[in-house]
C-alpha cells in the first residue's frame, strides 16, 4: 500500500505538481487548497507526511501546524513547510546583526522568526523541514524519501 502524502497549498498548480512527482514515485498524494480543508483531510486520510504551505487563506500553514501539533493523534505525522523564504528558518539568528541592507523579504522573515519562537515557547517542536518555492521536484522526493521512506 502506497504511503499517503497530503499536499496543502492554496495555489491548484503547486498541488497538481506535487501530486504528479509524488505519484510517478509511488506515494498517494491528496490535495487540499487551503488550512480548513488541510485538516479535514488530516482527519478524513490519516497521511503518512503533510506537505504544508505557509501562508494560506482561512488558515495560514503555521496555525494548521500547530492545530496538528496539539491533537495527541496527529502529533506525530512529519511536516514539510513549504516556503518562499525558508532560508529564514536555516539561517543563524546571530548572523544577521552584521547586515546594513535589507534583502527581499525581510519582513516576513521576521515575522516567521517570531511565529517559531512563539511555537517553542508553546513547547511545540518546529516542523521537521521547509523546502523553498519554488519546489525542485527531485529535492522534495527526497526529503519524502528521507523522513517516510
Amino acid at each position: 500500500m502506497a504511503k499517503r502524502v497530503l499536499v496543502v497549498d492554496d495555489d491548484e498548480n503547486t498541488v497538481k505538481f506535487l501530486s504528479v512527482a509524488l505519484r510517478e514515485n509511488g506515494y498517494e498524494p491528496i490535495g487540499a487548497f487551503d488550512g480548513d480543508e488541510g485538516l479535514e483531510r488530516v482527519q478524513d486520510s490519516q497521511p503518512d507526511l503533510i506537505l504544508l504551505d505557509v501562508m494560506m487563506p482561512k488558515r495560514t500553514g503555521f496555525v494548521l501546524f500547530k492545530q496538528l501539533r496539539k491533537h495527541e493523534e496527529y502529533r506525530n505525522i512529519p511536516v514539510i513547510m513549504l516556503t518562499a523564504v525558508a532560508e529564514v528558518l536555516e539561517e543563524d539568528e546571530s548572523a544577521a546583526e552584521g547586515d546594513t541592507y535589507e534583502r527581499p523579504y525581510d519582513s516576513l522573515r521576521e515575522t516567521l522568526k517570531k511565529a517559531i519562537v512563539k511555537m517553542r515557547e508553546e513547547g511545540l517542536v518546529r516542523p521537521e523541514m521547509f523546502i523553498d518555492k519554488p519546489i525542485n521536484p527531485d529535492r522534495l522526493i527526497e526529503a519524502v524519501k528521507e523522513l517516510i521512506g
